[in-house]
């Protein structure tokens, strides 16, 4: 638990800050988890805001909770979920991967759907989506000849 630095109340400028930080601490801990009544004495929080605080996390699918027996008193273990990781690392899109996509004009947008297999309009059976995407392929492929 020595890598979450302890930083007074007064340095977080407000609670989006605070959370942040926590689930800074908590992704940092890696796979192995960290006790929540840690996490309350390294950011200075009593235990009521640091149940509310976790439970914010887990209800935002970041962390899971394990309810666990740790120095002979009831704690949470706090472990960031690897969907949560994976987000945590994903690059941002950039506009020209999606310039031209049939999606935003497509007048059937408010029925397309990916989860539902008896739909007629869905991105796997949407030739316009197909004609897009190898549209994009050739262009690409007509870069890299250059």
């Amino acid at each position: 638990m020595s890598q979450i630095v302890n930083l007074p109340r007064s340095m977080y400028k407000n609670k989006h800050e605070l959370f942040e930080q926590v689930f800074q601490a908590i992704l940092k801990s890696g796979e192995d988890g960290v006790f929540q009544t840690e996490i309350c004495k390294e950011f200075s929080l009593d235990s009521r805001d640091g149940s509310r605080l976790a439970g914010n996390l887990e209800k935002q699918s970041l962390i899971s909770r394990e309810k666990i027996l740790h120095k002979g008193r009831w704690t949470y273990k706090l472990i960031v979920k690897k969907s949560a990781i994976a987000e945590y690392n994903r690059k941002p899109i950039q506009i020209e991967c999606v310039e031209g996509a049939p999606c935003f004009s497509c007048a059937y947008q408010h029925s397309c759907s990916s989860e539902d297999e008896a739909s007629p309009y869905s991105p796997a059976k949407c030739v316009w989506l197909e004609e897009w995407i190898v549209a994009g392929f050739e262009k690409g492929n007509m870069k890299n000849e250059k």
